[in-house]
């Protein structure tokens, strides 16, 4: 079958992207890695940058590269999904059609991320090329996609997740509270640890797969198989055999199992939100084996800057799906992109009084991300915060079209108000009522911009 290795998918698309090569020996341990990012990055985001040399976390020179910024840029991600859209809204709107186009894994002899193995007592996580992301990191981190099989249903979810390095075979890992949470939680139940895969390196469809908010009886890997076009190519783990399958085109695997009854102190963390992910308890990851190629291509996350929030294009567009079951008069669906999903805007050619807040409540029951959200008209473009704020400003009445909502289940991961507590949040319902004439827009006649077009007339600049 075709090659779904990331290393495939870099001599595939790296020159029309612009891919970045950096030659040079970086220690990624030491900000050096995120540090040439930064100065690469800018308003539009940036292109792939590969560290074909990087530094472990032991000090030696690592067999690994490093790609960071897969989700740098729109037209990355287009490439990822195999889809021209040239817009962000547009991009969106294929995404949830894809995701739908579930394919079954295939099976496979012959496995790549298994022509090196390591494995017994010995084995050891040290030298790996783990990265600092920002200042004030609580540990040497990666980002990896954990693939794990229910204890009772035997369907595979994907998640991704931080991992924080404290020794030879430890890691503590972040997880939410959701599917891997709760097969954890079942695992733990039983007084059993439970297995899981650390799969640091994949075609980027797979990495989308992990961010999309399915619902929780879809398994996972038939998902990242819509997004690559084609049937995951999974093989039984060395450690555990069938009773975990891993995505046999993968990079380099770490597997292990996240141990019952553990917690240990983990971050903090650059997160999404460009605010430090605070310190908590998370869970452990225990070593048992190191699965690999020769060379393997390691994609990691430049944590809190643009290669962080677009990866959450999944969810964005989970969000838009279930606003338009809700109410299929949503046009559009957009997040403040330089704050992360929890404001979100959602534009509709409204037929009905109340459409807007079906659709609010939709979005904020597809999961605990968003805790605002602003509905508008149509003829308001969703990613342009000036026209967004223009709508409050001129179509809302506080009294009326304002609702605080509170007891939300929060994000562990939102600054106003991290942990597992609840939180508050609104819907501001920005569109006109039905009932009223909206007042007509101040603006230059189609007709009349056609008719004296520009290029007629002769124009100096001082």
């Amino acid at each position: 079958m075709p090659d779904q290795s990331l290393g495939a998918w870099i001599d595939r698309n790296g020159h029309d992207l612009g891919l970045v090569r950096v030659k040079d020996l970086v220690r990624p341990t030491q900000y050096e890695a995120t540090a040439i990012l930064a100065q690469l990055e800018t308003a539009d985001g940036a292109p792939p940058v590969l560290f074909t040399q990087v530094g472990g976390r032991s000090g030696s020179a690592s067999q690994a590269s490093m790609l960071f910024n897969a989700y740098g840029r729109l037209a990355s991600i287009e490439r990822a999904l195999g889809i021209e859209a040239g817009t962000w809204p547009r991009l969106l709107e294929h995404i949830p059609t894809r995701s739908a186009q579930v394919r079954e894994p295939i099976i496979v002899n012959e496995v790549p991320v298994q022509d090196m193995v390591f494995d017994g007592m010995s084995v050891s996580m040290s030298n790996l090329p783990w990265t600092r992301h920002v200042e004030f990191e609580g540990g040497d981190y990666f980002t990896p996609i954990i693939a794990a099989r229910s204890p009772d249903s035997g369907r595979y979810n994907l998640s991704w997740n931080r991992v924080m390095f404290l020794d030879d075979r430890h890691a503590g890992v972040h997880i939410s509270p959701r599917q891997l949470w709760s097969f954890h939680r079942q695992a733990e139940e039983a007084e059993q640890d439970l297995p899981v895969a650390l799969v640091l390196g994949h075609h980027p469809a797979f990495n989308l797969a992990a961010a999309a908010l399915t619902g929780l009886a879809i398994d996972e890997y038939r998902v990242a198989g819509a997004l690559l076009g084609e049937g995951l190519a999974v093989a039984p783990s060395i450690s555990y055999g069938g009773a975990l399958l891993i995505p046999a085109h993968a990079e380099l695997i770490l597997e292990g199992r996240l141990l019952a009854g553990r917690r240990v102190v983990e971050g903090p963390f650059g997160e999404y939100m460009r605010y430090l992910g605070p310190q908590k308890l998370s869970h452990v990851f225990e070593l048992d084996a190191i699965t690999s190629r020769p060379h393997p291509v390691i994609l990691e996350i430049f944590a809190g800057h643009h290669d962080h929030l677009n990866a959450h294009i999944s969810i964005h567009a989970s969000l838009l799906a279930a606003a338009r079951a809700a109410v299929p008069q949503v046009t559009s669906l957009g997040w403040f992109r330089g704050g992360g999903p929890t404001t979100v805007v959602v534009a509709l050619r409204k037929s009905a009084e109340g459409q807007p807040m079906r659709a609010a409540l939709a979005v904020l029951a597809a999961g605990n991300l968003v805790k605002q959200v602003i509905t508008v008209n149509d003829d308001i473009d969703v990613f342009d915060a000036q026209q967004v704020m223009w709508a409050i400003s001129t179509r809302v009445r506080t009294a009326e079209d304002l609702t605080v909502l509170k007891g939300l289940q929060g994000s562990l991961l939102d600054p106003s108000h991290p942990g597992f507590g609840t939180t508050s949040g609104f819907v501001i319902d920005a569109t006109w009522p039905l009932d009223k004439p909206a007042p007509p827009m101040a603006r230059v006649p189609a007709a009349a911009i056609e008719q004296f077009a520009l290029n007629r007339y002769t124009l100096e600049e001082d």
